[in-house]
């Protein structure tokens, strides 16, 4: 399994050192020279404990998520994996990572990394999310100007006003919901999955670690998520929200 990710590590090693430059300024780089060298001299344990102190202090590249999964998968941490994996995607939007995660989900039938058409359209518009703001203000100031033209023309403005209307709503449930879907990745094995937040409430599924969900809300320390169409509720420390 390591060989098979190492060679995914390869192919990607070209836009992993641009990414390394972009992302660099963030860390201090004697922290993580020291860590890299550890890497390279396959000390993982060692330098995963130096990657997860410089990800403590919200510092990161996207190199470096990838060496922490490469490291978790060796140890079977499956769930660790596909978290760093998760957030490298996330850092990177470097497509051939997508892969390597439904391969993973598959092999141990996990959830929530299917690649449907409607996935493929999400991570499209994800992907797009700045460029279609741009598309949609231009689009505005032009409808704007054409209401004011019709205006001055005494001309009747109300469809252009509707029409402006419409696309401000759209504008605002883009701009304020767009990347706001709110994931997560279930990081202990046996975890309860249950219909109500709080102990005594029924157990819905017992699942690994791994599994990909929709996150709804909070109660206390309960997370509200989405489990095969159901809203249930997993405690707080089962479940790492992929967010950087």
């Amino acid at each position: 399994m390591q060989r098979r990710f190492l060679k995914i590590l390869v192919i990607l090693s070209g836009s992993i050192f641009f990414m390394c430059q972009q992302g660099f300024g963030q860390i201090s780089t004697h922290r993580l020279r020291q860590a890299d060298s550890l890497f390279l001299a396959k000390r993982y344990t060692q330098s995963m404990e130096q990657y997860r102190s410089i990800f403590a202090q919200h510092e990161y590249s996207p190199a470096m998520l990838l060496k922490m999964a490469y490291i978790e998968e060796g140890l079977n941490q499956t769930g660790q994996a596909l978290y760093y994996l998760n957030l490298y995607y996330q850092a990177s939007r470097d497509k051939a990572v997508l892969e390597k995660m439904e391969d993973l989900a598959k092999k141990y039938n996990l959830e929530g990394y299917q690649q449907t058409d409607a996935s493929r359209i999400f991570v499209y518009y994800q992907d797009h999310h700045f460029k279609i703001s741009v598309v949609l203000a231009v689009i505005i100031f032009f409808v704007f100007s054409l209401m004011v033209f019709f205006k001055r023309l005494k001309r009747n403005p109300a469809p252009s006003l509707v029409v402006l209307v419409l696309l401000l709503i759209t504008f605002g449930a883009h701009i304020n919901f767009g990347e706001q879907l709110s994931t997560g990745i279930v990081s202990i094995p046996n975890t309860y999955l249950m219909d109500g937040p709080s102990p005594g409430a029924s157990v819905v599924s017992k699942v690994d670690a791994g599994h990909r969900v929709e996150i709804l809300g909070r109660n206390d320390v309960w997370i509200k998520i989405l489990w095969q169409g159901e809203a249930v509720y997993v405690k707080e420390n089962n479940l790492l929200p992929i967010t950087l």
